[in-house]
């Protein structure tokens, strides 16, 4: 069943705590929590405690860096008691397997939803499904808890992993009618549940508008229902 994570990224504490509050009653709809990026883990230790209240946490922080470093900085995101963390799948399998049980569910980054065709050949050296294979690859069998990717790479990480070991955890969730702002590659909230996203992150289509409450509830409502049409089958 997928679930979806709010993005309270942009705002300042206070109003992220106020958003998480308001939203937070919506866990028995299928609201697994809230993912909060630089600017709010520095927010505080008590903080990030007030909003474990109101449901799971994920900090996005992207570690990248030496093998102790990460392993260092995982450590101390466990102790907040955060469930879920992020690290860049590039740092390599070394490191990954040296993370994976330290406390928090480790997600490994995979290519940016904003990564385009030129950049990707250019830095990697590679197209993004060839660069998306290797990192996939690093990913399968460290232990971590799972993976970040677009919406639109579902279908080349069941190749890597089809027996769904990993958690597939995705941004760059947008309507039809939404701004894709920075993000290039997107997908639908029904699409991307029907390819088999675990947990959809969804920020500015419900924290950038007046009426968050509802926006939510309309993204919960077609997860619900395109988990439903899946049961069915």
């Amino acid at each position: 069943m997928s679930e979806l994570i709010v993005a309270l990224d942009g705002m300042t504490p206070d109003k992220a705590l106020q958003v998480a509050s308001d939203l937070s009653h919506l866990q028995t709809n299928g609201l697994w929590g809230f993912k909060i990026g630089h600017s709010l883990t520095f927010a505080g230790v008590e903080w990030v405690a007030e909003l474990k209240k109101l449901g799971k946490v994920f900090v996005d922080l992207k570690l990248y860096d030496i093998p102790n470093t990460v392993e260092n900085a995982v450590v101390w995101l466990s102790n907040l008691n955060v469930d879920l963390a992020t690290v860049h799948l590039s740092m390599g399998r070394s490191t990954l397997e040296k993370i994976s049980d330290k406390g928090v569910g480790i997600l490994g980054v995979s290519l940016l939803t904003s990564a385009i065709p030129d950049e990707c050949k250019r830095i990697y050296g590679g197209s993004p499904a060839e660069t998306l294979h290797k990192l996939f690859r690093e990913a399968r069998e460290t232990g971590i808890t799972g993976v970040v990717c677009s919406p639109k790479d579902l279908h080349l990480l069941d190749q890597i992993d089809p027996e769904k070991t990993l958690l597939r955890v995705c941004p760059g969730i947008r309507g039809l009618k939404d701004d894709t702002g920075d993000q290039k590659r997107t997908m639908a909230p029904a699409e991307a549940v029907s390819d088999g996203a675990n947990l959809l992150v969804v920020g500015r289509p419900i924290v950038g508008r007046m009426d968050y409450l509802n926006a939510a509830r309309h993204i919960l409502n077609e997860i619900s229902l395109t988990n439903q049409g899946i049961a069915d089958m």
